[in-house]
């Protein structure tokens, strides 16, 4: 007890230090699998298109980047949500469960 004590001046700091990397590291991934900012940048997109300042060829190349990316962003989301619920199925005890995958509209 005594030792635990005597190391909190190094050891609290440690503990601080690792929970503010784990806080950036999880809304880091949470930003790199979310696809609400392509989505914004289809939008911005479409509006340049229909305003003039951009022309058909520039949005047609641009757009599809951006919809390879959202596609990529779905693809990780669903791997995810595969490797998740076959780890739920191994710790299940009877092994039944149901999954139900949604389209990304309707989330």
């Amino acid at each position: 007890m005594l030792l635990k004590l005597l190391g909190l001046p190094i050891t609290l700091p440690a503990a601080g230090i690792r929970y503010c990397i784990e806080k950036v590291v999880e809304v880091a991934d949470a930003e790199f699998n979310s696809d609400e900012p392509i989505k914004e940048e289809l939008l911005q997109l479409q509006l340049e298109l229909d305003e003039g300042t951009i022309d058909e060829r520039t949005y047609v190349s641009r757009e599809t980047v951006l919809l390879a990316r959202l596609r990529e962003v779905r693809e990780r989301r669903r791997e995810r949500l595969r490797e998740e619920a076959e780890e739920h199925a191994a710790e299940a005890a009877d092994g039944r469960r149901v999954y139900v995958e949604m389209p990304d509209e309707l989330r």
